[in-house]
């Protein structure tokens, strides 16, 4: 037994008040933010059902949808962030009942063995003990609603998977490991560790090939800056690159511009224009200020460079920005702007586009120009890119759509299936391994799906979905940057949750899988390299100085960032 003197109990008697104070505070303000937490549902907020109801009968309303899209970010930020505080709050809530409990059950015991102080009565020591026991029940009772309602509440949250679609098989549950289908045969995926030609990398599939690529550096400091450049023209188009070549594009008005940088040096090599072309509107198509004219990143295969522009411009370029050809195939006019980039395959430049008026996979020849195939899709018009692989020995161009995932023959553009997964404002492109293929839609769902002939949703998820920023996965794991500021780790095969972790800024760039780390870019340029494993493990944190909204491209051990004014190269070499 601890013997503890009038002075201890007096220590013991503050400490115990201010835990059961603290205790008290917090468990009431986790009840109210429960109630909250289970009437706030983002997608069923009045305010934006209203916006959205006069969106649907006006599309054309610039205004509107930038209410929409501020307001459905801002209810998203809302309801995480109660979340988080409630999880955060049950933490403190044990410590803190704890912390009161031990202190009153020494303050219990000693009290026994010590003499009444001087005038106080029997009645008056049983009226304290009394006093004691009610506000230990009181700090008890309410301990165990707050932590039993948090609980609860993680298995009761609103839906927020938006509606299902009769045409995809899924259960209400995720499948559990026996469930899961039979694997596809493993396809070795091996990315070129120079050459990082599309949006996303090789493929447009977000893995980075080699090794040796930095995790530390400053672009105030110019620490392992190798080079930074101006670019002459604005954009959000992400860097690409073949051999020593690196290819962005910019815009200003209606004067759109590709360069060629140096990817050792940053020296500009070369401006070509991509403006003037027949069928160019006067004027610059009304764009969001997050997009711009110069949103869709360029393509190349090592004989030519591709770009398109939200003019509906398209052109072609010879390795030194000679022109092969160009053309304007329509103005796409959608809400915020059109970013949808373009991907090479076997001398086809395959453009997604998506339009108001028309939804649509072209196949260009990349020698002449002209159009070998023009496959015109079901649904609404979307913000994501396609990509490429292969399954079944099946080579196909994969695209994520509102309302549909789908394949297509990249020779041809004939359908080869179809499933509806998504619906709304879609713009993350898909994350495909050798299994499965990865949808995800702002409107909080994320679904893995089996591809082929028969697609199926194998598992899906709704508590992290991203609004732009586009997925990523290798065999095992998938991850995906929010809108919000989260980054989550799922098993790629089973769906579970393996670890989240929530970041101060908000992710538009895409992660990028490089060796086994993951680097997330957020909107103020602060590069946040994780692990790529089933736990957390930050690696390290490194900003270049600027804001980007751009994904980087990995080449030859560096990384190449594109930030709102330069594009840097970071190395250690």
């Amino acid at each position: 037994m601890i013997k503890l003197d009038e002075k201890d109990l007096k220590i013991l008697r503050g400490i115990s008040t201010g835990a059961g104070i603290f205790t008290l505070i917090v468990a009431l303000t986790m009840l109210l933010s429960i109630i909250q937490l289970k009437a706030l549902d983002p997608l069923d907020n009045p305010a934006i059902v209203s916006v959205k109801e006069e969106f649907d009968r006006d599309h054309e309303n610039a205004v509107k949808a930038e209410q929409v899209r501020a307001l459905d970010l801002m209810a998203r930020k809302a309801y995480f962030s109660s979340r988080r505080q409630v999880e955060t709050g049950s933490w403190l809530l044990i410590a803190g009942a704890a912390i009161f409990v031990v202190c009153q059950r020494l303050i219990a015991g000693a009290e026994k063995n010590l003499p009444p102080f001087p005038g106080e009565k029997t009645d008056q020591v049983s009226e304290k003990a009394r006093y004691a026991k009610y506000l230990a029940g009181t700090v008890a009772v309410l301990t165990v609603a707050a932590i039993g309602s948090s609980f609860i509440l993680r298995k009761d949250l609103p839906d927020l998977s938006g509606r299902r679609t009769a045409r995809a098989e899924k259960s209400d549950k995720k499948q559990e490991k026996d469930d899961i289908p039979a694997l596809l045969p493993a396809v070795a995926y091996s990315p070129d560790p120079v050459n990082f030609p599309f949006f996303r990398g090789q493929d447009g599939r977000g893995i980075a090939g080699g090794t040796g690529y930095p995790v530390e550096w400053s672009g105030e400091s110019s620490t392992n800056v190798k080079w930074k450049t101006s670019i002459p023209r604005n954009g959000k188009s992400s860097p690409v690159i073949w051999g020593d070549k690196l290819f962005v594009t910019g815009a200003e008005g209606n004067i759109c511009e590709v360069y060629c940088l140096d990817k050792n040096t940053g020296k500009i090599l070369w401006t070509a224009p991509a403006s003037g072309l027949q069928g160019q509107p006067e004027a610059p198509p009304e764009t969001d200020h997050e997009t711009g004219i110069a949103a869709p990143t360029a393509a190349t295969d090592g004989n030519s460079v591709c770009a398109i522009f939200a003019t509906g411009n398209l052109v072609c370029l010879d390795m030194d920005g000679k022109p092969r050809w160009g053309k304007n195939i329509g103005t796409p006019a959608n809400v915020y702007g059109y970013s949808c980039s373009v991907i090479m395959y076997n001398g086809i430049l395959i453009v997604q586009f998506d339009s108001d008026e028309k939804v649509a996979m072209m196949g260009f020849d990349t020698a002449t120009g002209d159009l070998k195939w023009e496959t015109i899709r079901r649904g609404r018009s979307t913000w994501a890119s396609p990509s490429i692989a292969t399954f079944n020995g099946i080579p196909q161009v994969l695209i994520n759509g509102n309302p549909e995932v789908a394949s297509f023959d990249p020779a041809t553009g004939s359908e080869l299936w179809a499933l509806e997964v998504l619906s709304g404002d879609v713009a993350p492109s898909l994350a495909i391994n050798s299994n499965f293929v990865y949808a995800v839609t702002d409107y909080a769902r994320l679904a893995a799906v089996k591809p082929g002939p028969g697609p199926s949703i194998v598992w899906e998820d709704n508590m992290f979905t991203s609004d732009v920023s586009s997925p990523v996965a290798n065999d095992q794991y998938l991850f995906i940057a929010t809108g919000v500021g989260d980054l989550a780790c799922y098993d790629a095969i089973k769906g579970d949750t393996l670890w989240t972790h929530y970041f101060m800024d908000q992710f538009y760039a895409s992660p990028i899988i490089a060796e086994d780390r993951v680097y997330c870019l957020d909107r103020s340029g602060l590069m946040h390299i994780v692990k790529a494993g089933p736990e957390f493990q930050l690696i390290a944190e490194s900003p270049i100085g600027e804001p980007s909204d751009c994904t980087p491209a990995f080449s030859d051990k560096n990384i190449y960032i594109r930030g709102r004014n330069n594009i840097f190269c970071i190395s250690q070499n």
